[in-house]
């Protein structure tokens, strides 16, 4: 049976939803990839239970508010069946808003708090779904990394430098001209065991 027998239609819609259907399977499969994180064993220290006293006794927002903000923010920005272009473009004040949330969090968060974070999200898909947007202020995926990356990269642990040399590796970001620059920093503002230590984990 040809196209053309069953209309003028049906030939156009075929392609447009088998091209749709491949683009969703390409979003599903680079999303699982975004996912990862680097394995437990490589954390060190306290349980995840002993660490979330510890730091929801320090007072202000718990971790878990800030986990679950976070992951609120992400669910908004990340729809599974609207590519993010699309949604960008339809809803782009309200995404740049949350978008924004995320980054007060990790800009506001104290360091062992900051360090638990990075931990316990999925940094390679954050960096992924938030965006540089046209607007001068609306750089946001820049503004993300260079704080993790370079503002505040002194109060992160070894762990926490080696999840974010993984998810700039998973990003793949060479169009970026700061890349290079963020990785370089990361490096370089880790001396001696630590940045043997740093090596051999991310390897």
């Amino acid at each position: 049976v040809y196209f053309e027998d069953l209309g003028p239609y049906v030939g156009p819609m075929m392609v447009l939803t088998v091209g749709y259907g491949v683009h969703t399977w390409d979003r599903i499969v680079h999303r699982k990839e975004m996912n990862r994180q680097i394995p437990v064993g490589l954390r060190r220290g306290a349980s995840a239970a002993q660490s979330l006293v510890r730091l929801n006794a320090m007072g202000g927002m718990s971790i878990e508010e800030q986990l679950n903000r976070i992951s609120n923010c992400m669910k908004n920005i990340d729809q599974m069946l609207v590519p993010s272009t699309i949604n960008n473009f339809i809803n782009q004040q309200y995404v740049m808003r949350q978008e924004r949330e995320i980054i007060s969090i990790f800009e506001d968060a104290q360091p062992k708090a900051l360090n638990y974070l990075i931990g316990h999200v999925k940094l390679g898909l954050i960096f992924y779904k938030i965006k540089d947007h046209r607007s001068y202020r609306g750089q946001h995926r820049t503004e993300l990394i260079e704080l993790l990356a370079v503002d505040r990269v002194s109060v992160l642990s070894i762990v926490s430098r080696v999840s974010l040399l993984s998810a700039l590796q998973l990003m793949k970001l060479p169009a970026n001209n700061r890349a290079e620059h963020w990785v370089r920093n990361i490096i370089l503002s880790t001396h001696q065991d630590d940045l043997s230590e740093l090596k051999t984990m991310n390897d």
